[in-house]
């Protein structure tokens, strides 16, 4: 408790990035503006990050294969492997951007808008909890492989991990090395920004809102009215570059989120239908698997469809003020943001959907759809 007191103190003294950013810097994803040898020190510990992630993929791809002749395991290890190549990718394009990140951020620290302290307290509690979280049921799979003398994903080993428990230990500790933090803990650092930004852009239109809703035009208010009306509009104008700026920027991370959880699904409705009940511990990790990814699944699409409430949300708020006995001009600059307005802020996955509840609601029908068809051939 007096932990969580404390980082509870030091996100509601920073700014909204700050936490996600420290966490970023922590998993090699976020060189600061440090001394030229501090910078050099911090390169070698990212790329040694990449390189275990690298060889965790290549150890399990290795290992995937030598088991191609038995059908259950080769999926399972497959099904457990694709969280890797989930991680593995959302970061290499993430690397990729990663400037351009960067002075979308420093942009938008520079206009001091401002976000509450519930919003600060939501997201970092979010991070930890959702880090916590796939810790714990990745280290409880371990756990109980451990016990049972077995892996918790087979990979090649240069030497036989089933010899003993030592051996076993050894080859479980060399896996985690390259998962952990190079995939797991990254990932959701990641996870966590793309999430904070979203919610900033959810929180300023919600402000606009109110904003117009406050607008209350008289003849002693013409002046005041005014100025806000056309502070209302640039700001509108500048979080439509930002969220333009960061669809550009996540696009690709987007992409691979739905492709990795329609991929998920899809594996786990063929995987359901071949294990047998006995198997209850196999079956077990494939639906807390699948639940994580769906969980996370969830929240881009409940912010993404957040985001289009709240976008579309400002052409409403514009049109209900009692527009009618505004002067000429005014109704005319109103009419430009209500037309504006009616083409709602979006996430989109690398062009080919959009993240929404709709998007959401498609995968799981089209995942039950492949279930009931492979259990009808199986039977």
């Amino acid at each position: 408790m007096a932990v969580l007191k404390a980082i509870s103190e030091q996100i509601l003294h920073r700014d909204l990035f700050d936490f996600n950013l420290k966490y970023l810097t922590f998993v090699g994803l976020w060189p600061e503006n440090w001394n030229r040898d501090k910078l050099f020190l911090y390169k070698i510990y990212e790329i040694n990050l990449h390189f275990l992630s690298i060889m965790f993929i290549v150890l399990t791809g290795i290992g995937t294969y030598q088991y191609r002749d038995d059908i259950t395991i080769a999926m399972t290890n497959l099904d457990k492997c694709l969280a890797a190549y989930n991680f593995a990718f959302k970061i290499f394009f993430f690397v990729l951007k990663r400037e351009k990140l960067r002075a979308l951020i420093v942009e938008i620290r520079s206009s001091s808008d401002k976000v509450n302290d519930d919003r600060k307290m939501l997201m970092g509690i979010y991070v930890i909890v959702i880090t916590l979280v796939a810790t714990i049921l990745v280290g409880a799979f371990t756990l109980v492989a451990q016990l049972k003398m077995e892996m918790t994903i087979e990979a090649w080993m240069p030497f036989d991990q089933y010899e003993n428990r030592s051996s076993l230990l050894m080859a479980t500790q060399i896996l985690a090395i390259g998962f952990v933090v190079p995939c797991l803990f990254r990932a959701y650092a990641i996870q966590g920004i793309v999430c904070s930004i979203i919610m900033y852009f959810c929180d300023q239109l919600e402000e606009l809102q109110n904003g117009l809703s406050n607008l209350d035009y008289s003849e002693e208010t013409d002046r005041f009215v005014r100025e806000e009306l056309k502070n209302i509009i640039k700001k509108h104008v500048r979080i439509m570059g930002y969220s333009k700026s960061f669809t550009s920027i996540f696009k690709e991370f987007f992409l691979i989120q739905n492709l990795a959880v329609t991929i998920e699904l899809c594996l786990n409705a063929l995987m359901v239908t071949v294990v047998s009940l006995q198997e209850k511990t196999l079956l077990a990790s494939f639906l807390v698997y699948l639940g994580l990814a769906l969980v996370n699944a969830y929240i881009f699409c409940y912010l993404g469809d957040e985001l289009i409430s709240q976008s579309t949300g400002i052409a409403n708020a514009a049109y209900e003020i009692g527009w009618t006995s505004w002067p000429k001009d005014l109704q005319k600059d109103l009419l430009i943001l209500i037309i504006a307005a009616q083409r709602p802020l979006t996430l989109s996955a690398g062009g080919m959907s959009i993240m929404c509840i709709q998007t959401y609601s498609q995968a799981l029908y089209n995942a039950y759809s492949i279930f009931a068809v492979l259990n009808d051939v199986v039977e």
